[in-house]
């Protein structure tokens, strides 16, 4: 029974430090790339590693590429109708190498787990769909995505009356944008550019802020956002990543770096999501606070069960004491005649008449008691 405290305080530490420790797990995804060279993406088409960036299409005409990560984000949860808040900031090229005549864009989109390759290839959808796949409604109800594009091309068709050759833009399933925007790009330099892409459940915000560039060269930011409720328009698993593409025109499509991240469905509260500056620390943030805690909590434990442990030490070591301190007393009480009084064998022997049974005083006391000793 000593130690049966202990172990149950011990038990209950266990179970916390656990609950702690699996806070700092709510990131679902997190990374941040620099370089591509074995990581976890998958390329298909066209799309290749040069150095240490991802070219999704080379400067050739009709090619498309895509690069996923090789993991699928856990975008809603059906059971409590919640949705992951996520960030993918990334920079890219798009060179058009001294070209005056180009296209067609680079996208990053979220669509339904092994999206379709684009058949037959054209540079229209940029890497996603064909023309063919659009007018397909077969295919439209199968395979779903929303995608930002990052378009050089205006095509007439199906961009936007008001939309200018190169526009960024927000797509559900078609090439046609919900909302556009111009885009201040320079496509026949060599230049980076910089996009982050932010997604907040609780307002059901989509926003996009990304680079561009004025007049005299000097960098600006732009913005776009729309209002989308992703659970009508994608399952409960997506894809993620990028996609490409060239048609009849060329240009050159690189991905230079990437970082993401998601919150898993089930730890959402409605509040508003965090700005993209305190989300890239907040995964280490919370390990860090999580572990603190942890160690403090284990420590207070160990105290306790040590506690414990020596108070019941004390107990069992105080009625060792007793019995001691009652044996000697009354040891002392016997050397000086004021208690029970001590009778040796003989004189015992002597006063029964060596045990006669006429001198009994009782056949399980006395008897039993001297013969004991």
């Amino acid at each position: 029974m000593v130690f049966q405290a202990p172990k149950l305080l011990i038990i209950y530490l266990l179970i916390s430090i656990f609950l702690l420790l699996i806070n700092p797990c709510a990131t679902q995804i997190f990374f941040n790339y620099t370089d591509f060279n074995n990581k976890p993406i998958n390329r298909t088409g066209n799309a290749s590693i040069s150095g240490s960036v991802i070219q999704l299409t080379p400067d050739e005409v009709d090619n498309w590429g895509r690069a996923i990560y090789s993991e699928q984000m856990h975008l809603w949860d059906k059971k409590s109708e919640k949705v992951a808040n996520f960030t993918s900031n990334f920079s890219f090229i798009i060179d058009s190498q001294g070209k005056d005549s180009y296209s067609d864009g680079i996208t990053f989109f979220l669509s339904t787990p092994n999206y379709p390759i684009p058949r037959p290839t054209d540079g229209f959808g940029l890497g996603l769909l064909s023309r063919v796949q659009m007018r397909d409604s077969n295919f439209q109800a199968a395979n779903n995505f929303v995608a930002v594009e990052f378009d050089t091309f205006r095509n007439t068709e199906y961009d936007s009356v008001n939309s200018v050759r190169e526009h960024v833009g927000i797509n559900i399933n078609n090439m046609t944008s919900q909302i556009s925007t111009p885009w201040n790009c320079t496509i026949k330099e060599n230049r980076t550019y910089s996009a982050s892409i932010n997604y907040d459940s609780s307002t059901q915000n989509l926003s996009v802020t990304f680079t561009g560039f004025n007049y005299d060269n000097t960098s600006i930011q732009q913005h776009l956002s729309f209002v989308i409720n992703l659970t009508d328009h994608l399952p409960e698993l997506v894809d993620f990543g990028f996609s490409a593409s060239t048609g009849l025109l060329s240009e050159l499509h690189i991905l230079s770096t990437w970082s993401f991240e998601s919150t898993a469905p089930s730890t959402i509260q409605q509040s508003p999501a965090p700005s993209v500056e305190k989300n890239k620390d907040e995964p280490k943030t919370k390990l860090v606070v999580g572990l603190s805690l942890g160690v403090c909590i284990l420590i207070i434990g160990l105290v306790l069960v040590c506690f414990v442990y020596r108070k019941k030490c004390r107990e069992g070591k105080g009625e060792k004491e007793e019995e001691l301190g009652f044996n000697l007393s009354m040891d002392d009480e016997f050397e000086q005649g004021i208690g029970p009084k001590k009778f040796s064998y003989n004189e015992i022997v002597s006063a029964t008449s060596n045990f006669a049974e006429e001198n009994k005083l009782g056949q399980e006391g006395l008897v039993g008691f001297i013969k004991d000793i």
